[in-house]
Order: C-alpha cells, then sequence, then structure tokens
C-alpha cells in the first residue's frame, strides 16, 4: 500500500503549495498569531500520526509537575463532543479522546484539558486557572494561530520525516523543510541496540543527525520506549509479562504503529494472534462481538486479550470489558545526555528552571 501511494507523487505539489502558503501567511504576520502570557511547549511532528506525541507530552508535563503548576491542553482527536472541556480521571474517551484520557489518569499533579482552537482553550485555563504556570500542547506543530514558546518534534526512527513525502503520496502534513521550527527535534521509538554507546549505535545516531542538520539546525535527541515489566487487568490485577509464554494470548490493537509493541512480544516468546485496527478506533458492538468470539475460539488454557493502555480506556465498558482483559504501559526513556539537552532546551526557550 505504502508504494502504490506513491503514484499519487503528482498531486504532492497541491497539498505543499496550500500548507506552505498558510506557514508562511503566519510567519509572515499576514495572519496573526497569538502569543500566551505564559511558557508555552509544544509536542508535534511533520507527519500524520505514529511517533508517539502523547507518550512524549506525558514525559514533559511529569519532569516539569514536580516544580510548576502544570496543564496539558490537547485537541482530543476522536471526543463526540466540542469546544472546551477539562478532563477528569472518569471522564468517557468518547467525551475527550483517548490520549487525554490516558494522560489524565497518569499524571496525578497535571491537569488536562481538550480543546480544537488552542488559543481559546488557553484562554480558558488561564481564566479558569490563573494560577497554572506552564501549558503543554500535545500535537500542536501546525497550530501556528498559536505563538509558542518552545517547539518538540518528533520523528519515528523507523520512518524520519527526511525519508518521507508530503501527502497524499507520503505522510508529511508538510514540507520537510519546516523542521527548521523545532526548538529540538527527537527521534521517537528508537530501538534498544542503538541508544547505548557502543560505536555502531554511536554512528547510527550520527548518521540521522547529519541527514536531519539538512533541515534543522536544532539539537537532536533520541528517545525510546519502556515497556512495562507486568501488564495490568481492568480491575487492577497485575501478571509478569514474562509469564505470558504460558498464555494464548490475544493482543487487540487500534495504534498507528504496532510494530515496536509486536517485535516486544516477540523478543520475549510470546505466542499471541493480533487483529489490528486504524489509530484510535472506535470499537462497535459488533466487533467487540467479534472479539469475544476470537477470545473464547484461543485454544482451551490460560487465556488472556491483551491491548494497549489507549486502546483499553476505548474499551472500558464494552462486553469485551467482562474478559480478562489487560493492557501492557509504555514510558518514554533516554539517555541521560539527551535528556539534559532536553532540560537545556526548555530553560532556554521558556525561561523555566528544571533542576
Amino acid at each position: 500500500m505504502r508504494y502504490l501511494r506513491l503514484l499519487l507523487l503528482p498531486l504532492c505539489p497541491i497539498w505543499a503549495f496550500i500548507t506552505q502558503m498558510r506557514t508562511e501567511l503566519y510567519l509572515a504576520g499576514v495572519l496573526k498569531r497569538f502569543i500566551p502570557s505564559i511558557p508555552t511547549i509544544v509536542v508535534g511532528n511533520l507527519s500524520t500520526g505514529g511517533t508517539g506525541k502523547s507518550p512524549h507530552t506525558e514525559y514533559i508535563s511529569h519532569l516539569l509537575s514536580s516544580t510548576y503548576k502544570t496543564y496539558i491542553l490537547s485537541r482530543g482527536y476522536g471526543r463526540s463532543t466540542r469546544g472546551f472541556l477539562n478532563v477528569e480521571k472518569d471522564s468517557m474517551a468518547s467525551e475527550c479522546g483517548d490520549e487525554p484520557l490516558m494522560m489524565a489518569r497518569h499524571l496525578h499533579d497535571v491537569n488536562v484539558a481538550v480543546c480544537e482552537s488552542r488559543r481559546e482553550g488557553i484562554e480558558r485555563i488561564m481564566k479558569e486557572n490563573p494560577s497554572t504556570q506552564v501549558i503543554v500542547m500535545d500535537d500542536a506543530y501546525q497550530h501556528l494561530a498559536v505563538k509558542a514558546s518552545c517547539y518538540f518534534m518528533l520523528t519515528q526512527f523507523s520512518r524520519p520525516f527526511f525519508g518521507d513525502y508530503i501527502l497524499p503520496a507520503g505522510d508529511l502534513r508538510e514540507l520537510r523543510m519546516n523542521a527548521s521550527r523545532a526548538h529540538c527535534v527527537v527521534v521517537s521509538k528508537t530501538p534498544y541496540e542503538y541508544m547505548n554507546d557502543s560505536c555502531e549505535a554511536r554512528e547510527r545516531r550520527e548518521l540521522y543527525k547529519r541527514y536531519i542538520s539538512r533541515y534543522s539546525k536544532a539539537p537532536v535527541i533520541f528517545s525510546r520506549y519502556k515497556y512495562s515489566q507486568y501488564v495490568e487487568g481492568i480491575n487492577g490485577e497485575r501478571i509478569d509479562v514474562d509469564e505470558l509464554k504460558d498464555y494464548n494470548v490475544l493482543l487487540i490493537t487500534g495504534i498507528a504503529t504496532p510494530t515496536p509493541l509486536l517485535e516486544h512480544l516477540d523478543g520475549k516468546g510470546i505466542c499471541y494472534r493480533h487483529i489490528s485496527f486504524a489509530d484510535h478506533h472506535t470499537f462497535s458492538s459488533s466487533e467487540c462481538e467479534k472479539i469475544k468470539n476470537d477470545f473464547l475460539n484461543l485454544p482451551s488454557g490460560k487465556n488472556i486479550i491483551l491491548t494497549t493502555e489507549k486502546d483499553m480506556v476505548r474499551l472500558a465498558g464494552s462486553l469485551v470489558e467482562k474478559l480478562p482483559l489487560y493492557s501492557l504501559s509504555i514510558t518514554v526513556e533516554m539517555n541521560n545526555e539527551d535528556h539534559i539537552t532536553m532540560l537545556r532546551v526548555i530553560e532556554q526557550h521558556t525561561g523555566l528552571k528544571t533542576e
């Protein structure tokens, strides 16, 4: 499918012209930009998804919340509501979106809100929570109506922006040259073997930096997903991941890039049957019924349904929830050198002290 999309290359200049004209109008001041009165940080990307924006938003927000009153502002992709909405831990994913709900449940010292208009969202936050000291905006790299203090641009290790095409032939929302807006480029989902200090790992990272330097002079750092050592059930029960080798696992994913998860499970020697859905997929009752039937048709033995935390909040309340449903959580991890670089970028562009 990816190669068939290359047939659409002749249409790319049209998309490029439209998106770049909009960008230039904002940067030239023809279209006015709102400048918030407090530090604001954007976590985004050039592509249509799958780079891990929300886990990195969570990583940065958790880092800041130990010192500053922090708010996360998201669009709330896939929600049925509109306008500004504060996300509570008992909210429904259909009301606020799966990722904002997941972040609200993870981060006890961080408030989370959703709003299509980032300007309206910021103004509401400042009006209703004037003690807020920093706002982290999830997936707002293209939201140029707000001029943020600091921009982190993510690109996925296995499909970097410098090797991709603009829509509709590729997944880039805008031209590669617009990586120049970033204050820091984060290469996400980096394989474990390229995160260490071996010569091969350092050479591979330096190669990425050289390619990225063609489009951005910002610092480049690398991150990876760290998977939890246990899976957690809907009622809080836990199973050690290493024990899943003794289980029949029905894996359900509705995420943009399930490959890293599959590789992790394969590396653990876990046997599973995988049913994949599109990112942010809303599970219908008929799909839940099919999942239930597929689970009941697993070989006899110790059987579970495994999913991601993001999918878990969307499956909550469905008939699947009555089955042994477990999720595997992830956190973002980077080496100490890159972590310090991230802190310095935040301090330089926001004035916030992070150490």
